[in-house]
């Protein structure tokens, strides 16, 4: 059986909070079932306060990746 799988990414780099925050729960929300969404944001502060967020919120996080030039958080409802 085949676990979940990313089903959509969402770019926030270059966004600041609160929007880049309140963009990736909107995109939270249209996720069904087991759908992961993958959220690309800048390093430092930023990442630090989406991730914040979604864990406030109840959301789970699978996954945190650098990548270079930012991060690729793998979250899940």
């Amino acid at each position: 059986m085949p676990g979940p799988e990313i089903t959509k990414t969402l770019d926030v780099q270059g966004i600041s909070c609160p929007a880049n925050a309140m963009r990736v729960r909107a995109a939270i929300a249209e996720l069904k079932g087991d759908e992961l969404l993958e959220v690309l944001v800048d390093e430092g502060e930023a990442v630090l306060r989406v991730a914040r967020t979604l864990k406030d919120c109840g959301h789970r996080i699978v996954k945190v990746e650098n990548r270079g030039e930012g991060v690729s958080v793998i979250v899940g409802k």
